[in-house]
């Protein structure tokens, strides 16, 4: 339907949302359960995209950063003509994609092994050190079975012979001529919250392509199956503690990347967030839409999956913040305790039509705030629908709360992840006997100097208990 038609009718009355912020009852909601039923056996350790969201990931890669060669040959695949534009009421405000080329003076080292290394059965053996005296080292890999596919390529399991280590190997294809954006990135990064670098090498095949594999740490589940599978134990939501758990370390990994190393994700979801069943330590995967965001330097509007794409992209702003992670985590937060997304769009036209549900409709300082070129539209007017609506009776104010300030229209109005980490939503993990029915909480306050760097007095005492 059109977009300024859905919002007028929502203006007059017409549409309304009740206590679905879904708008339409049951059956978007419908439509969501079916798909993800349909992604069950089709569930990837590292990204579990639909075919939107590999096209999105394809432009991204291929018009914004030729360095990432995840997608290689899909510069012809980018959205289909008039599918996720804006319609024409909106004066051409679409989504676009701004050429950006990727400069990194930091020089790629692997070791070239032949053979694909996919194979189930077919080991790889690649060496490790001989730099700055150290000694080199045989590493081999045992391929099992192929764990995930998407648009970037394939992940495989795969055990290390001479440990018994269980890791993932992540295999993209590789441009010759260019860098890999994704492998720059991981190379510096170390958190409890982040997924690991173990290993890098480059296989080739007989038709003389050339590929590259991140051998990363190996965590069997992810947020998103974790939340399916409490909503199937009869339709339960998952318990709070546990949203309170992965809420925090998806904030204190946020703040590492976006204060520490200055890296945006882009891709914050569910299906990005791994999580150990034993221990519930979450760490962050799958790299391979994140950039260091340069002041005044333009980047791709069209990137992050659709359910989680901050507004600002959807209004086609090209100079964004890392304030487009902490949307996301609202979105992931929001879904945890809702139990289903809460913007479910179905196009980047309808995500936006899902939003004004919810936030109603942006103020004319809001949208300069998004994107300072698109002043001077004229929305109907929707009323914004109240969170404490959106959410049971029984919900704790305090996450309510949080999401309302993660899921702000103005990216500068949103906190911050560290300022998140220190929200009364939280301080049930700060009690001196907090702990989970199966043993004790993963480390959560053991913060690093350099996370802590910039924070007020006032914000440190509120981030570590004083048992601790």
């Amino acid at each position: 339907m059109n977009v300024m038609r859905r919002l007028k009718s929502m203006a007059s009355g017409r549409t309304s949302i009740s206590s679905d912020p879904g708008g339409d009852v049951g059956t978007k909601r419908a439509k969501v359960d079916q798909e993800i039923e349909r992604k069950v056996d089709q569930e990837s350790y590292l990204v579990e995209r639909s075919v939107t969201d590999q096209e999105q990931h394809m432009a991204s890669t291929s018009q914004e950063n030729a360095a990432s060669t995840s997608n290689i040959t899909s510069v012809a695949r980018t959205e289909k003509s008039g599918y996720d534009q804006l319609p024409k009421e909106m004066h051409q405000m679409k989504i676009r994609d701004e050429k950006t080329t990727f400069h990194d003076e930091k020089e790629v080292e692997a070791v070239i092994v032949s053979g694909n290394g996919t194979e189930t059965g077919q080991i790889i053996a690649t060496t490790v050190g001989g730099r700055n005296g150290q000694p080199k080292q045989t590493i081999s890999y045992m391929a099992e079975h192929m764990v995930g596919t998407g648009s970037f390529g394939v992940v495989y399991q795969a055990k290390c012979l001479e440990t018994g280590e269980a890791v993932a190997i992540k295999k993209v294809l590789q441009d010759k001529r260019y860098k890999n954006r994704e492998l720059q990135v991981m190379r510096i990064l170390d958190h409890p919250n982040v997924v690991q670098l173990k290993h890098c090498f480059y296989s080739t095949t007989e038709k003389d392509e050339l590929y590259l594999n991140l051998v990363l740490e190996y965590i069997s589940e992810t947020v998103h199956r974790v939340s399916r599978h409490f909503n199937r134990m009869n339709h339960q939501h998952m318990p709070i503690i546990y949203v309170q758990l992965y809420t925090y370390q998806i904030c204190r990994a946020l703040n590492y990347l976006h204060h520490v190393v200055g890296v945006c994700h882009r891709d914050i979801k569910p299906q990005n967030l791994l999580v150990n069943p034993h221990t519930h330590q979450l760490k962050i995967c799958d790299f391979g839409s994140a950039k260091m965001l340069v002041p005044g330097e333009p980047n791709i509007s069209y990137i992050c999956s659709r359910y989680y794409r901050a507004p600002e992209l959807i209004f086609g702003a090209s100079e964004y913040t890392s304030a487009i992670d902490i949307w996301s985590v609202g979105c992931v937060l929001a879904e945890l305790l809702l139990g289903q997304p809460l913007f479910p769009g179905e196009s980047s036209v309808d995500q936006l039509v899902e939003i004004i549900k919810v936030l109603g409709t942006p103020t004319r300082e809001e949208i300069k705030c998004m994107n300072p070129n698109y002043t001077e539209f004229k929305f109907p007017q929707i009323k914004a629908h109240p969170w404490h609506k959106i959410f049971h009776k029984r919900m704790p104010p305090a996450a309510v709360d949080l999401v309302s300030r993660l899921l702000q229209y103005s990216p500068n109005m949103r906190c911050t992840a560290l300022e998140a980490c220190a929200h009364p939503f939280f301080d049930d993990l700060r009690h001196a006997n907090a702990c989970l029915p199966n043993g004790a909480l993963p480390p959560l306050f053991n913060f690093t100097a350099q996370e802590l760097a910039g924070a007020s007095a006032g914000l440190r005492q509120r981030l570590i208990p004083e048992h601790v």
